[in-house]
């Protein structure tokens, strides 16, 4: 009898340990498998999809210090002089002048009874020589048949006028001598037949392209200020070799 409980107390045992056996193998070793948690993925780069940009056109040439307005237009090489009213201009400057009334489009009429001075004229000192040669013109800002002036139409006109390629500028009465008269002096850019008075307004010491007013130095003392902005400056006129000059 306890030989009997001998062995089956051994037969347990075995049973037991192979029991623990089947159990251990049963049950994967991480270590060896490679069947713990995985590793993160290899992340793919997707492109993520973007709006095609709108390429705005780039400006060529030379970058300008003022941005260049849409009413620039080159002016004709056309130096046939012609005459209105009453007043000899080249056909250069009356076409810039029809320019500057298109964009202007108000009451004073530029290529017509405005003009009260014109080009190729001996005025003595009143003018200091601005007019002796081609592309100066004076310009009336009183309403036709009247003293009545459009103040309003002032600065629109003016804004034209510099578009269309002109150093222009307001002379306010008495501003040039005693009882000189209220008008626009205007001066166009790159005219092969400026007088050197003219062309001294453009880009001497108190000229249009240094932001000055183009009164003379010599008469009227320290430069000052154009009271209506600095130059406006285009492409063309960068061509012809002008510059800000301020």
């Amino acid at each position: 009898m306890p030989k009997l409980f001998t062995a089956w107390i051994l037969l347990a045992l075995i049973l037991a340990g192979c029991l623990g056996q089947s159990q251990q193998t049963s049950t994967p070793n991480p270590s060896l498998t490679g069947a713990q948690t995985p590793f993160p993925p290899t992340l793919t780069a997707t492109a993520v999809p973007s709006r095609t940009p709108t390429l705005m056109p780039s400006p060529t040439g030379t970058v300008t210090s003022t941005p260049e307005p849409d009413g620039c237009l080159k002016p004709p090489d056309d130096y046939t002089r012609v005459e209105v009213n009453g007043w000899t201009l080249n056909q250069r400057t009356l076409a810039m002048l029809a320019h500057a009334q298109h964009l202007y489009d108000g009451e004073l009429e530029i290529t017509g009874h405005a003009i009260t001075q014109g080009s190729y004229h001996d005025n003595g000192a009143a003018s200091f020589g601005t007019h002796l040669g081609g592309g100066a013109v004076d310009l009336s800002v009183l309403r036709r048949g009247t003293y009545s002036v459009l103040w309003d139409d002032i600065e629109p006109l003016l804004r034209a006028l510099r578009a269309a390629g002109f150093a222009a500028w307001l002379r306010e009465y008495g501003e040039l001598y005693s009882d000189s008269p209220l008008h626009i002096h205007a001066i166009a850019i790159g005219d092969r037949e400026l007088s050197p008075a003219a062309n001294e307004q453009l880009t001497g010491e108190a000229g249009y392209f240094r932001g000055s007013s183009g009164l003379p130095v010599a008469l009227y003392g320290t430069p000052t200020s154009d009271r209506y902005g600095g130059p406006i400056l285009c492409q063309w006129m960068i061509d012809l070799g002008y510059q800000d000059l301020r």
